[in-house]
């Protein structure tokens, strides 16, 4: 728990002259495409708690804090990669303290990486993938997909803005990553900026999102009173996407 109480450093960004409109690569989808969008509330600190909590807090991961040195600043969507790399650990250790007590039935162990960790469908590539570590890299469903925006191009108060074409970005991103869920017939995904990461759940084939609120990119907390910072929502994003059984699979 300590581990992922850490804040990810704050990143400052160096937004292009000119920022263009979210890359859509001629696509098979559109914003049109997201038919509602609803709050999950599930995806909250009491929740993981009452889930995951003795996990969390009987793991032990040997000492190797997040590098301190002041990040560069964010001009494209590349760097933010590097940033949630850590999340690979907390999951390595998480599913062998699962497996033994004998408690990983159901469940299929995931790493978090580049996208082209999983398969990719018809060239469709997104940034990050929760992939399945019991076959060749890949060669697996993409049980996670990410994708990663600059906040000068993606952010959570484009879905109010006054002008329609704002809103209209604002959910071309969404249906940028509902297309990859769908290929890979999983259930969740997530857009993470250098402000905020957004978690959320497909619901249909139809275009029903549930958003969880966005997680600011520098909260943190400690073990004695954690908070839900992004590394723990991408923990808990990938011990979601592991599940094979459940109305959570």
């Amino acid at each position: 728990m300590a581990f992922l109480q850490s804040a990810l450093p704050s990143i400052p960004a160096n937004p292009p002259p000119n920022p263009s409109r979210n890359t859509t690569n001629t696509p098979p989808y559109e914003a049109e495409d997201i038919r509602s969008i609803e709050c999950w509330h599930n995806f909250n600190l009491d929740v993981i708690l009452q889930r995951y909590r003795d996990v969390l807090t009987q793991t032990r991961l040997p000492s190797d804090p997040l590098p301190t040195s002041p990040p560069r600043a964010i001009s494209s969507m590349n760097p933010l990669k590097m940033r949630i790399s850590e999340v690979r650990r907390g999951l390595r250790t998480g599913f062998n303290h699962l497996t033994a007590l004998n408690e990983i039935p159901g469940l299929t162990c995931v790493s978090l990486d580049v996208g082209e960790s999983a398969m990719i469908i018809d060239s469709f590539k997104p940034n990050m993938a929760f992939f399945p570590l019991d076959v060749p890299m890949g060669t697996g469903w993409n049980r996670a997909p990410g994708h990663l925006k600059p906040s000068w191009e993606w952010n959570t108060t484009m879905a109010a803005h006054p002008v329609p074409g704002v809103r209209t970005e604002y959910r071309q991103a969404l249906s940028q990553v509902n297309w990859y869920m769908k290929q890979h017939h999983s259930r969740y995904g997530f857009i993470l900026t250098d402000q905020q990461l957004v978690a959320f759940r497909r619901l249909d084939d139809n275009g029903h999102l549930e958003l969880a609120p966005p997680i600011p990119f520098t909260t943190d907390g400690n073990a004695a009173q954690p908070q839900l910072t992004v590394l723990l929502a991408l923990w808990y994003l990938g011990m979601l996407a592991a599940n094979d059984q459940g109305d959570d699979r």
